[in-house]
């Protein structure tokens, strides 16, 4: 990008970027033979460089949508697993649970059974949903 000057010291001692364009120089030459680039060429490359960012967001902002979509679907999978899983160790429990005596299910509380069946409900809800929403494989 050699196209732009470096700044000069003007008579005064400021600093000045353009001599082309100080009277008090003596020298008034053309922009065009001093280096310095037209507006529409510095703003075409502006252009250029912003499209190529807007390019870069693009690509980076479909790879983080793929990447989290795929992050998503394998959460997904895991509490499914887990889900089933817990369901199998409870029903493991409850066939072992019936050969215990009868006596400690009578010294149970009959609201703690309805609370069981409450959770049972609502797990048999949960499963549903999944399955509905694509979980059931």
């Amino acid at each position: 990008m050699g196209d732009f000057v470096s700044p000069a010291v003007g008579p005064n001692g400021s600093i000045c970027i353009n001599n082309s364009m100080n009277p008090a120089s003596g020298n008034v030459v053309s922009a065009g033979a001093v280096g310095i680039p037209k507006h529409s060429t510095v703003v075409e490359r502006l252009r250029q460089r912003i499209e190529g960012c807007r390019r870069h967001h693009n690509i980076c902002e479909t790879r983080y949508q793929q990447a989290h979509s795929e992050q998503l679907e394998l959460e997904r999978r895991e509490t499914v697993s887990l889900y089933q899983r817990t369901l199998e160790q409870r029903a493991k429990k409850s066939t072992g649970g019936s050969k215990q005596p009868q006596n400690k299910q009578q010294q149970q509380d009959p609201d703690s059974a309805s609370s069981t069946e409450h959770r049972t409900s609502t797990l048999i809800a949960l499963r549903n949903l999944l399955t509905e929403s694509g979980g059931g494989e």
